[in-house]
Order: C-alpha cells, then sequence, then structure tokens
C-alpha cells in the first residue's frame, strides 16, 4: 500500500475517533490568532493540518513516514533523517500537536522535549494519547472485530497515565492546565503551556 493512501484506508470507526479527539483539541487551534502549529506524528499527508490550514498563519506536520510536501502554508517533511530533532527554531511556535502519537514512541524519545523547546512562551502543547484502561478494548476492536487499523495497535509501546503524562510535561519545562479523559475513559488530553 502507498504511503499516501494508507490513512485513507483506515477503518470507517478509526477516522471516527480521530474526528472525535478533533473535538476535543479544536477550542486550542485559535486561540491566537493565525497561530503557527506543528503537528508531531502528522501521517503520510498531515491531513490534520491541512484540515485547519485557513485557521493558521503556518504548520509544520513531522512524521518519520511522511510524504515530503507543501499545501499553501503547510509544509509536511520526513523527520527520519533529523535524528528526533525537529526542523524547527527555538520558540518559534504558537501551538504543538501530537494526537495518537506518543503511545507509538518509545518511553525514551526526545519528541516531547523537542515540542517543548520549539513553542514560544505561553504557547501551548496539546496531546492525546489512550490511557491504559483501553488497551485491552483497543486490541479487541482492533485484532478480532478489525475496526481499527491492525497495525496502528501493533505499534503501541506504551499506554501511559496521567502521572507519567504530567511527570513528562512537567520535566520538559511545561505547565499542565488541563487533563481530561474522554471517549469513556479510553482516551486523554493533556494541554501544557510554556
Amino acid at each position: 500500500m502507498k504511503n499516501d493512501e494508507f490513512e485513507d484506508n483506515w477503518p470507517l470507526f478509526e477516522r471516527f475517533l480521530g474526528y472525535l479527539r478533533y473535538l476535543k483539541i479544536r477550542k486550542y487551534i485559535t486561540m491566537v490568532p493565525k497561530p503557527v502549529c506543528v503537528d508531531i506524528g502528522c501521517g503520510f499527508n498531515g491531513r490534520f493540518l491541512r484540515s485547519i490550514s485557513k485557521k493558521i498563519r503556518r504548520g509544520y506536520g513531522i512524521d518519520i513516514r511522511a510524504n515530503e510536501a507543501v499545501y499553501g502554508n503547510v509544509r509536511i517533511v520526513n523527520n527520519s533523517r533529523f535524528n528526533g530533532r525537529l526542523p524547527i527554531k527555538d520558540d518559534r511556535v504558537d501551538r504543538v500537536f501530537m494526537l495518537a502519537v506518543l503511545e507509538h514512541l518509545d518511553a525514551d524519545s526526545c519528541l516531547v522535549e523537542e515540542g517543548a523547546r520549539v513553542i514560544k512562551e505561553g504557547g501551548y502543547f496539546i496531546l492525546t494519547t489512550p490511557t491504559p484502561f483501553s488497551k485491552p478494548i483497543l486490541e479487541f476492536l482492533s485484532f478480532k472485530l478489525h475496526l481499527i487499523s491492525v497495525e496502528s495497535i501493533e505499534e503501541h509501546k506504551h499506554y501511559w497515565t496521567e502521572k507519567e503524562l504530567k511527570d513528562k510535561m512537567e520535566a520538559c519545562g511545561l505547565k499542565v492546565i488541563k487533563y481530561k479523559k474522554f471517549q469513556c475513559g479510553c482516551n486523554q488530553l493533556i494541554v501544557a503551556q510554556k
């Protein structure tokens, strides 16, 4: 399957869950007019950033599997050649999004630290990730019912607790201003400010 087709072939239920995630984070997009945004783990074609491109000044989508491209004010970058470092200077962006990505990374990944590095003072880091409670549910929905991509669930390396998430954000110099579980406790949102 070609990279640019992967997300479009996700099961309908999985795309619906992605839409529900968007509903939880959309108010953080335009808290400042025309923010500069980074989406860490943007997927192959930066679908999220492209969908909000009219609301933002610039967007940078970063993913190790991305097809490099420019869509107007949105630039998609394949991060595999940067050894985990984001190709953005310090204190340059208003919002960093990491939506359903952290669970796919090794616990020692530097991408949260990198996200914190590129945020301007007063900017926000918005992250969603499944809760530990969701692990058996996601596996059942994926492996038994095939409602969620098997490949995606097989890539999950760690299900983060609330304490782990808050500790990670605070260790990066970010102040947690909101933590909330959603989707019947299967997903969690954390919003932190620099």
